[in-house]
């Protein structure tokens, strides 16, 4: 006997072969793709292909029985573990927040610590069909505004105006040297997921950011770094490629002049987009300096 039922407006969207790997996360892939291609997967009662988008309303059919304990059952016991997140904004739609320097945005270990287990455990989340999820990765050293999408809804068309590079987002940071006033860096971006470094190649993906000087103390600037496209390390790695590597960033010649690097998500602002709900539309969300950062702008 398996499990039957009716797609959320949470699961409408994705594709049925997605679906299924994050509700049966013990189930093969190879497992999953043999059950849709024999027709043990059925949609509204007919034989289903892997990458059909599902509506709100279908009703589907699958072999298996109720999903496995996920992510979700490790964080109800966490829920007075931590202080609660700081909140920039939080409705049904969005929860924006400020994240701290120091803790990973998505677990990178079964029950493992993280933003969205904080999140998740403050919410006491119990649902399967959906749970919330971050739509930025901010490495776990750097702090400052992430959003959190409250439903597959929002979690789809953020999701989509963030790839179209409709959501701005500033980041304030530390530099060494005295940087000139503005400027733009476009130089490629390739990873090497295998050492977590990301390095300035031909082959790479395109990669904008522009910045602009807000003070210089001669041995150090403070900047606004508008990040254009949205590569992993993107600020850290163009700021060190201009000679100007971010203070405390060791990994990309930042030297130990601090103890993480002095990167900040500042603020991201939201498009005069019809289809997003009115308390954020337009507007701009500011997540405050850190402590640590403060005396660099004389806050």
């Amino acid at each position: 006997m398996g499990k039957e039922f009716y797609i959320t407006a949470d699961q409408a969207g994705r594709r049925v072969d997605r679906l299924l790997r994050t509700m049966w996360p013990q189930v093969p892939l190879g497992a999953i793709m043999k059950a849709l291609r024999k027709g043990q997967v059925r949609l509204d009662a007919k034989k289903v292909s892997a990458d059909t988008r599902l509506e709100e309303g279908q009703f589907l059919q699958v072999p298996w029985q109720e999903d496995v304990p996920n992510i979700i059952d490790s964080t109800i016991s966490q829920k007075n573990k931590f202080p609660p997140l700081e909140t920039l904004h939080r409705d049904d739609y969005v929860w924006i927040v400020n994240k701290p320097a120091g803790v990973l945005s998505q677990p990178n270990l079964k029950d493992g610590d993280s933003l969205i287990t904080r999140a998740l455990a403050e919410l006491s989340w119990t649902r399967r069909d959906f749970h919330p999820a971050t739509l930025q990765r901010l490495d776990r050293n750097t702090s400052g505004v992430v959003m959190i999408a409250m439903s597959g809804v929002a979690l789809r068309y953020l999701s989509e105006l963030i790839r179209e590079r409709k959501i701005k987002k500033t980041y304030y940071a530390v530099v060494l040297g005295d940087i000139q006033k503005e400027g733009e860096v476009n130089k490629p971006l390739l990873k090497d997921s295998e050492n977590n470094i990301v390095k300035v190649n031909e082959n790479g993906q395109h990669a904008l950011t522009r910045y602009k000087k807000l003070a210089s103390a001669g041995q150090y600037s403070t900047v606004e770094i508008d990040l254009i496209t949205g590569r992993s390390h993107q600020a850290r790695v163009h700021m060190s490629a201009i000679g100007h590597a971010i203070l405390g960033d060791r990994k990309y010649g930042g030297g130990d002049g601090a103890k993480r690097p002095m990167l900040h998500a500042y603020s991201i602002t939201f498009p005069q987009d019809a289809e997003l709900p009115e308390n954020i539309r337009g507007k701009t969300f500011v997540a405050p300096i850190p402590n640590d950062m403060e005396r660099f702008f004389g806050k």
